[in-house]
Parts: C-alpha cells; structure tokens; sequence
C-alpha cells in the first residue's frame, strides 16, 4: 500500500489533504449556519464532540480527536493561513520522503500537537498561573483546539531540518535561511507559552507539532540516510 501511496502524483496527495481541510471548515460553516438560522444545535455538536481535542474529549473516550482536529478549522483565516503554509511546504517534502510518510509526519505531528495542548493545558498552564499568582482555569469551561496548524509546523520544521540553508520568507517578506525561521517561531510560542501570554493561537500545540518534526528527522530519516537504507 505504502509503495502504491508513493507512485502517486505528490500533488494529487496534497490536494486531497487540503481538500480534506476545506470539507470539515465547510462542515463546521454548515453546522453554524444551522443553528444560528433553525435553533438546531445537533450539528455544532457533533462537530465539538468530533473535531476538536481537550482534556474532556480525552477523559470521555473520544481519542480519534487528535487526530481530526488536525484537520478541522472554524474560520477562513485559520483556514487560510494553513492551507497556504502547507501547499507551500507540501509538496517538496512528498517529493524528499514519498506520499505515506508525509501523511505519517501530517498525522503524527496533529496527534502530538494535541497530546501536547492537552498536558499544557491540564496539567502545566496550572502551575504556571500558580507560580503568576493568577486564577487557575477551569477546563470545564474550554471547549477545545483545532486546526491544522500543529501538523503544519510538524512539516516545515522535518523541512527546515533536512534543509536548514533553504530560504523561507517571513511573513512572505523577508528572506531567511529555514532552520533559523523555524527556530525563530519556536523560541516565540515557547515564550507564549511560558508567560500565558493571553491569546487564541495555541503555542503548545506548535511546539508538541514541532518536537514531532525534530524527532521524524533525527530519530527515523536521519539514521536510515546515513546507513543507506532510505528506501520508498
């Protein structure tokens, strides 16, 4: 199957995880949509027991929310800002790794991030508020994470690792060699996360997607490279 995966079109295989992406944001517009016009809220809340990952989904069962959540997006913006990153990004390392390891890097890093927003979120944001002296959050009053973003920077960091003097554009501006662009956002959204920096972007989701990325290159494509049993 994998070899199969492999000989397709790289671009076939990102269109089909973008279009994946588009068809649950259009989901989660439909479900809207619905309640704000009908009262129905029977669809938003199967998307927020199916598309979003939290401490609760987690503790209630419901573990296939790592996973979809990578691919679910409330708002165009978000949605946007994604997509492109990963059109950019994607299909060059489909090409370096073959199409069932992107899949693979997309899903392992969505699942990490989760993990990852999840242990914040419980078990240090608590702690941190504690050490501030600020009031500890009650979980029961959030709903949960989405989006594709933790997969995204799961990629683009595997992509800054396996070509650290590629240049990316900051911003679509500026240009700078990947492995310090990477570094750049990473050391940003530690700090976010550090100093509960009031914000909707989730920054232990970016790290959790981002560890993930370092760990794919240095612990599985890294070795194999080097042994020369790198093989699709």
């Amino acid at each position: 199957m994998g070899k199969k995966l492999n000989t397709m079109d790289p671009r076939k295989v990102l269109w089909t995880v973008i279009g994946t992406n588009v068809s649950v944001y259009l989901l989660w517009q439909y479900s809207i949509s619905t309640y704000k016009t009908f009262g129905d809220d029977s669809w938003l809340a199967f998307m927020v027991k199916n598309f979003m990952s939290s401490p609760a989904s987690l503790e209630q069962g419901r573990i296939h929310t790592l996973l979809t959540s990578a691919f679910s997006h409330k708002s165009l913006d978000h949605l946007g800002v994604n997509m492109l990153v990963l059109y950019t990004m994607g299909q060059g390392v489909i090409e370096a790794v073959g199409a069932s390891r992107f899949l693979l890097l997309y899903a392992g890093a969505g699942v990490t991030a989760s993990l990852a927003a999840i242990a914040y979120r419980k078990y240090i944001k608590p702690k941190l508020e504690k050490g501030y002296g600020k009031p500890i959050s009650d979980n029961k009053n959030f709903l949960g994470s989405l989006g594709a973003s933790g997969s995204v920077t799961g990629i683009t960091t595997f992509y800054a690792c396996a070509f650290p003097r590629a240049t990316f554009l900051v911003f679509f501006v500026i240009p700078m060699p990947a492995i310090a662009v990477v570094g750049l956002f990473a050391s940003y959204d530690i700090y976010k996360a550090s100093t509960l920096s009031n914000s909707i972007i989730d920054s232990a989701g970016h790290i959790g997607g981002a560890a993930y990325g370092v760990g794919y290159w240095f612990l599985r494509v890294k070795p194999m490279l080097k042994t020369g049993r790198w093989r699709f």
